[in-house]
């Protein structure tokens, strides 16, 4: 087969979609495998972990390997490193080489003869077809259930990059992280860097001596002055007129001079949330509807689901930040206009927040081996 991939080695071992009993060694050897290991799709080292095997009569405990040539092991430098010295099994859809490891022959394990060829077709026409949304022929075909099992793990996987942007000071100081946040918020997509090189150049300990006049002047000096030393590179490309960027940095110049962080706003239930912020966005001065669901999505939401306190935790069975995306309006914009015109509808944030993080960290990268969608598609 042609263009096969060490993802779809990984997900037939994952799926136990091959026949092992009927199969032998590459040296013949009969075997019995007790246990395929846990999947190591994260760290450092082999494949899978403690798998198992049954080989001469002797039990083996350790890693299993996966690769499509078994020469592959010396073209990955899996012999000089220790790591892989405790593999009790090679498992590759080509045995074209013999391999050592630490002085010793590690049993091959070949899948040529041995894979599903219509399956594999399958397989290769959601790789290879064309619409940004692989599987948008076949996608109704698939039990609702296992779209929205993809939504929640996108959302989690979604909020969680957002929290790994943001470092907590050494202070641990709530309100640093918050405005953090914040200001990748009002940097939407295109100027985030550049909100928190603004943000970070703020000195606060001089803020009582502004008036808000000569704050906001300030903050637009730092901002776009020939004369400024932070030299801000600002994108344009794409804002929209009620999100320029001169408008942008005096909203931020604003909200920052008027807010006073209060942890307890985020102990509230996502409609007060909502409320209190509108309040304190219109009292401002500063309230347009993008602007605001943006902040609300961006800022507040990956903020409540880093936070590791207690209080900031909800008081039912679902996680507060997912409950406030599910209390937000659905956003529009180009990727969720992608799902609508395969008829899956956003209704609110939760959706289009979801459907944003699977079209591009799935679809778009042809994560289908990775997607609950994609794997009921081919392990119906």
């Amino acid at each position: 087969m042609k263009l096969m991939n060490e993802f779809y080695l990984h997900y037939l071992w994952k799926m136990k979609r091959l026949p092992i009993h009927l199969m032998r060694l590459a040296d013949g050897r009969s075997l019995s495998l007790l246990d395929f290991g846990s999947y190591n799709e994260f760290e450092n080292g082999p494949d899978f972990k403690n798998g198992s095997i049954l080989l001469d009569e002797l039990t083996w405990f350790g890693s299993i390997e996966m690769h499509v040539n078994a020469s592959d092991w010396y073209k990955h430098k899996h012999h000089t490193d220790p790591n892989y010295n405790n593999v009790i099994l090679h498992v590759v859809y080509n045995a074209d080489s013999e391999v050592l490891q630490n002085g010793r022959v590690i049993p091959t394990l070949e899948l040529k003869n041995w894979i599903d060829k219509s399956h594999y077709k399958q397989y290769q026409f959601l790789q290879k077809n064309k619409s940004t949304i692989a599987c948008e022929s076949l996608f109704h075909s698939i039990p609702l259930e296992y779209w929205e099992n993809m939504k929640n793990r996108a959302i989690i996987n979604r909020l969680a990059r957002k929290a790994a942007y943001i470092h907590k000071s050494q202070t641990d100081d709530l309100k640093s992280v918050f405005l953090q946040f914040v200001a990748r918020a009002f940097g939407s997509n295109l100027n985030q860097q550049p909100f928190e090189q603004l943000l970070n150049s703020i000195d606060w300990e001089t803020l009582n001596e502004f008036t808000l006049d000569e704050f906001v002047s300030r903050i637009n000096f730092l901002a776009f002055s020939d004369e400024s030393y932070l030299g801000i590179q600002w994108k344009t490309k794409g804002f929209r007129s009620v999100s320029n960027v001169p408008k942008r940095v005096e909203q931020f110049a604003v909200f920052l001079f008027n807010f006073e962080f209060e942890v307890e706003v985020f102990e509230l239930n996502p409609k007060e949330i909502i409320s209190k912020f509108e309040t304190i966005f219109k009292q401002n001065g500063i309230y347009d509807k993008l602007l605001f669901i943006n902040f609300l999505v961006n800022a507040v939401t990956p903020f409540i689901f880093k936070s590791t306190l207690n209080e900031l935790k909800a008081r039912n069975d679902e996680d507060l930040a997912i409950l406030l995306l599910k209390n937000l309006p659905t956003e529009s914009n180009v990727f969720v206009k992608k799902w609508k015109n395969i008829n899956v509808l956003s209704k609110s944030a939760f959706d289009s927040q979801a459907a944003l993080e699977i079209y591009q960290q799935f679809c778009t990268r042809r994560q289908c081996l990775n997607c609950s969608v994609g794997i009921k598609i081919l392990n119906p």
